[in-house]
């Protein structure tokens, strides 16, 4: 591009790559109006950087939207020519790196679930290991003391590394096989709420079954991922509460798990957000960690059992119920 006339010069795959037709006279403002209004902001920083003549090189990534509305990764790179210290010409390529960048995601996204699906077991086993760690400190038992805090110590380096393989801004996409079985939930229920005293000491969990019913055909432990997801959350956005309640109930067509916590509760506009990945919640990200992934895991884990889950805010007036629903058949 002549940045005295603006005349742009366009080769055939350059056009490809931007979606723009063979025809149309090429300006700045038609190659902006095709980049995605969220990734505009790369091109002017680096383009804005490379005029000045000890830095005259650019080099990003964009998504551009193309006619049939498939968007498109871009590599962008090139350099500025300057004259007598002048910026006077821009030259540069586009390469279509929207393959390598499905790779890319889907490599994260694997990474990324298998790292989220490590944290929970991982707070089962530092629960025991604190549980045995006591036992044995009590008995005075030097030894296996030792031992112990070594396979404490151990535990916390797994932790810190799963937090650290992936930030929390990368993309999950993944489908889920289930294992179907014969699924107690009454029992279920009851083993996620003593994992979760283990590691909650301070938390009372309160079960109250209103049914006689509650075996269901499912994957044991994808529904295990999600109660104990949901209990997790209602103890995180709980701050200064020590009491959660779990209720199962049913009828003719299925059951139905809820989890009533007396946190700070949710806004109406945000309780289908909540499902979505990575989605925080707007006035409390700043004070509960998360990478926004369990609760968008919950919501598919029940969408492929053919069930239904959702929040509604506990009419006691204070905190939030989440709950899912599973069919019997």
């Amino acid at each position: 591009m002549d940045l005295n006339t603006k005349i742009i010069e366009c080769t055939t795959q350059n056009r490809i790559n931007l979606g723009l037709s063979m025809d149309e006279p090429i300006t700045e403002q038609r190659i902006i109006e095709a980049i995605l209004p969220e990734d505009r902001w790369r091109r002017e920083s680096e383009i804005k950087n490379a005029m000045h003549p000890d830095s005259p090189t650019y080099n990003f990534e964009i998504r551009v939207r193309h006619a049939d509305q498939k968007v498109h990764w871009l590599h962008v790179r090139g350099t500025v020519i300057f004259e007598n210290l002048l910026p006077v010409r821009i030259i540069g390529t586009t390469i279509d790196v929207s393959k390598k960048k499905e790779i890319e995601t889907l490599r994260d996204e694997l990474l990324n679930i298998t790292t989220h699906e490590l944290k929970s077991p991982l707070s089962i086993v530092k629960g025991y290991l604190q549980l045995l760690y006591k036992f044995i400190s009590e008995i005075g038992d030097n030894k296996h003391r030792l031992i112990t805090e070594r396979a404490i110590s151990a535990n916390a380096k797994i932790e810190r590394l799963i937090e650290e393989i992936i930030p929390a801004n990368q993309h999950i996409k993944s489908e889920l096989i289930l294992k179907k079985e014969p699924v107690d939930l009454h029992q279920l229920i009851k083993e996620v709420i003593s994992n979760a005293n283990l590691v909650h000491e301070e938390i009372e969990i309160n079960f109250t079954c209103l049914t006689g019913t509650y075996i269901v055909s499912g994957d044991k432990y994808r529904i295990s991922q999600v109660l104990t997801n949901l209990v997790n959350n209602a103890i995180k956005y709980s701050p200064g509460e020590s009491t959660i309640d779990i209720e199962l109930s049913g009828d003719a067509s299925g059951i139905r798990v809820s989890i009533i916590d007396n946190g700070i509760g949710i806004a109406e506009q945000q309780r289908e957000k909540v499902f979505q990945k990575f989605y925080r919640i707007a006035n409390t990200s700043h004070l509960v960690e998360g990478s926004g992934i369990g609760l968008y895991l919950c919501a598919e884990i029940i969408a492929h059992h053919r069930g239904r889950i959702g929040m509604v805010s506990n009419p006691a007036g204070k905190g939030t119920i989440a709950f899912f629903e599973l069919p019997f058949n």
